[in-house]
């Protein structure tokens, strides 16, 4: 039989005792707030954006592989809202609403993350412009598209319909934030008044349109891109400083203005006077994060 020594036999049993007059969740008191830390971590809401659009979704005139306001408004929500974001980019260079409603139908990669998607961002409508503009040039100079651009806003408001249709084929539920156009010619042609006029015209159609569809909302950037560091103060110095009649300017002129390697308006890229820079994304996510806050409880969700 094996003996037991008398000095072990009273330690064990000292032991013994104390485990027995101490609560057990002591014992495991560390385990269990690793648990709950734990677990509230795993808990953490997930978000799904998915970013549909022309190039300023895409994020042209950022810097290479930058992925414009959708990689800046990810990095946001992670640190405004403490959640986990994950985003899909399906901004497209040159897209006009129509082709963007195309790729909608025809990309099975495409229709399945909107389906999936939590919140949906759009860019639409500059291109669209840019179209009429360019398709109607001389009435442009001559201050006459008037005569062109009922029909054309008919047409663009039919499109936009078309557009937010085929998203909501896919998806009825996420909140759909429309961002604005702008005016990038304005620092250039602060006369060019008609060019400022239907891109405010085209702006209420995505407006009207954001707010037909109940679940949409409208995303302002049109004066900060268009005005640059002239927003909110006086233009008279910019107009007495800049072209302000198209028809005085010959083809040269015209091209030299355009192609000038100093951007004029702060907000934009000096690549090419057409799209936001970095500056110009910061603020489009700016705003596009205010719209999101607001109506937060549309898309940050307990579940999600």
């Amino acid at each position: 039989m094996l003996k037991i020594n008398k000095n072990a036999a009273l330690i064990f049993l000292g032991i013994l005792l104390f485990s027995l007059a101490t609560p057990l969740s002591n014992f495991c008191k560390q385990d269990t707030i690793s648990t709950v830390k734990a677990s509230k971590k795993s808990k953490k809401p997930t978000v799904k954006l998915v970013g549909v659009g022309d190039s300023l979704t895409h994020g042209v005139g950022g810097p290479n592989d930058f992925g414009g306001y959708v990689t800046m408004i990810k990095k946001q929500l992670e640190k405004k809202e403490k959640v986990k974001v994950r985003t899909k980019n399906y901004g497209k260079t040159g897209d006009r609403s129509d082709q963007i409603t195309k790729r909608i139908a025809t990309q099975k990669k495409l229709q399945k993350d909107l389906a999936k998607a939590d919140v949906i961002t759009l860019t639409v409508g500059g291109n669209d412009l840019m179209q009429v503009m360019q398709n109607n040039a001389e009435a442009m100079a001559k201050n006459k598209l008037s005569q062109v651009m009922p029909k054309a806003q008919k047409k663009y408001q039919k499109k936009l319909a078309n557009l937010f249709e085929s998203i909501r084929r896919y998806n009825q539920n996420a909140p759909i934030f429309i961002i604005s156009i702008y005016n990038p010619f304005y620092v250039y042609f602060p006369q060019l008044t008609q060019m400022q006029k239907y891109t405010l015209i085209w702006n209420k159609l995505a407006k009207a349109q954001a707010e037909e569809d109940s679940n949409a909302y409208y995303v302002d950037i049109c004066d900060r891109l268009s005005y640059g560091q002239y927003d909110g103060k006086s233009k008279q110095k910019l107009i007495k400083n800049t072209q302000t009649d198209l028809t005085e300017l010959t083809s040269k002129e015209l091209e030299k203005s355009l192609t000038d390697k100093s951007e004029k308006n702060d907000y934009l890229s000096a690549a090419d006077h057409f799209h936001p820079n970095t500056q110009g994304y910061k603020y489009m996510t700016k705003k596009l994060y205010q719209v999101m806050e607001a109506h937060k409880n549309k898309w940050l969700k307990k579940g999600n």
